[in-house]
């Protein structure tokens, strides 16, 4: 079922349609994220209105805008793809600057104004590998030390190129990984233990994590907080000091104590050696 993918990857990306960038040639930023959120089966319309939402109130949200601005630089750059697998996966916002609430707001504008993009199945190994081309094809024009691609979905890798690999090579090549998993029992695509499938299979690199949400209406506390840990994370104590801090092990939401979304570090568990989840008691179906 995993069959080589890469190639088909690049050729779909050479025929994508490319959203005019806002970017400046050779910016140099604090950050360059990849938002590659998942559009498979498992995720209804009105799921993924959620995240749409919430994404866009994240970025609008005045903390994650200060802690864009107490970066050295005072700017980083965004991009977002929807992926399932290849060939459905989608450039769906190109390079954005965001440096201030003005262009924060203009990006959570466009956030919710996104069509959904048709998917099938769920390959997180093939958005590492978009996510990875996207950051190396912008440097050109847009530099950063740090780079991060960010997996939000709601289910494993069970299609496209085996997830270890890809995910060595990701880190190999300086990318950190977090993740975002939804786990909200209510949901048609609930996969029980994905937060440590996540924690296992899908986060690394330096100074990663992953922020679990239990229910979709927490889904912008959830991408806030992570949005907040990722943009602060190199920046000077005496600079963090100014933020809010984060607490790691239980975020305020809005549905209650046994929902709010809380930060897990990457780490070994029973699905260590098992990041395909095509077969076996993990498997997650067709979505």
């Amino acid at each position: 079922m995993f069959r080589p993918s890469l190639t088909a990857l690049l050729f779909g990306l050479a025929l994508l349609p490319q959203p005019a960038s806002s970017a400046a040639a050779q910016q140099q930023v604090d950050l360059k994220l990849v938002l590659a959120m998942d559009v498979s089966g498992s995720i209804d319309n009105d799921e993924l209105q959620l995240e749409r939402e919430g994404t866009a109130d994240a970025f609008a949200d005045p903390e994650v805008i200060r802690a864009i601005q107490n970066g050295s630089l005072g700017r980083i750059a965004v991009a977002m793809i929807d992926f399932s697998s290849n060939p459905w996966n989608r450039i769906v916002a190109d390079w954005h600057i965001i440096r201030d609430r003005q262009s924060a707001l203009e990006f959570a504008g466009l956030v919710r104004k996104i069509p959904r993009t048709v998917g099938h199945r769920t390959s997180i190994s093939s958005a590492l590998q978009m996510g990875s081309l996207i950051l190396e094809g912008s440097d050109k024009d847009i530099t950063s030390s740090r780079k991060v691609i960010d997996v939000s979905g709601d289910g494993p890798n069970n299609w496209g190129d085996h997830m270890q690999p890809v995910h060595d090579r990701t880190i190999a090549n300086g990318i950190v990984i977090n993740g975002l998993p939804v786990m909200d029992e209510k949901a048609n695509g609930y996969f029980p233990d994905l937060d440590k499938y996540y924690a296992a299979c899908i986060a690394g690199g330096r100074g990663s994590f992953v922020v679990v949400v239990r229910d979709y209406r927490d889904y912008a506390a959830g991408m806030r907080r992570k949005l907040v840990l990722e943009i602060s994370a190199n920046q000077p104590a005496t600079q963090q000091a100014a933020l809010p801090q984060p607490k790691l092990l239980r975020i305020a939401a809005t549905a209650g104590p046994n929902t709010a979304p809380s930060v897990l570090r990457p780490g070994q568990n029973q699905f260590s050696n098992q990041c395909d989840q095509t077969t076996g008691p993990f498997s997650f179906g067709n979505f």
